[in-house]
């Protein structure tokens, strides 16, 4: 699968300016709202198409679109506010990466991940260096490829050239860890639309 799928599928549903896409490892929504500092009784079950309503990048409210994945792992997409902080997964040693594409700033962000034990942000220029926790995810994945054009037209990015292949990159590693890709079930899902203090 190449991001042109997921993506394609992330953008049709609204994602387009900002998309910031946590996989969490665990099963339990109620425990995973609660290490994000969510109450899990406040939370509201709904669609995507409904939780989009709310849609807002960087608002001063954070509220995150969380529900299974698949097993042993959970999905939170942030549907407004900030990324989601990862700080806390990581204090509770969980494993974690997360994407973020942002069309209003640098386009693909560095991967924030946790393997459990170490933490951290990775660039995707280094996506192939063998010295970082997540390197076994990575095979085949590189950061550029001959004839790769890129093609910066000044505002708004777009995820062509490098910017693609990294958002492809990325989307891939997090589909591999997590052991599956964002489709087409996992977005009609109902799921819980949780508040996050920031």
């Amino acid at each position: 699968m190449t991001y042109e799928e997921q993506w394609t599928r992330l953008s049709a549903r609204g994602f387009g300016d900002m998309f910031a896409g946590t996989w969490i490892e665990g099963d339990d929504l109620d425990q995973i709202a609660r290490v994000l500092g969510s109450e899990p009784a406040t939370a509201v079950r709904c669609g995507l198409d409904e939780a989009m309503r709310e849609y807002e990048p960087y608002a001063f409210k954070e509220l995150v679109w969380l529900g299974e994945h698949a097993p042993g792992w959970t999905h939170a997409i942030t549907i407004a506010g900030p990324r989601l902080r990862t700080d806390l997964l990581a204090a509770d040693g969980r494993r974690f990466v997360q994407v973020v594409w942002h069309a209003h700033g640098l386009g693909v962000h560095d991967l924030y991940y946790s393997d459990g034990i170490t933490a951290g942000q990775h660039s995707p220029v280094d996506i192939a260096d063998p010295g970082w926790p997540l390197h076994e995810y990575a095979e085949g994945l590189a950061p550029n490829h001959p004839g790769l054009i890129d093609m910066f037209s000044g505002r708004p990015a777009r995820p062509v050239g490098s910017l693609g292949l990294w958002l492809d990159n990325w989307l891939i590693l997090a589909g591999r860890i997590s052991g599956r890709f964002i489709d087409e079930q996992y977005l009609d899902a109902t799921r819980l639309l949780c508040r996050i203090p920031i």
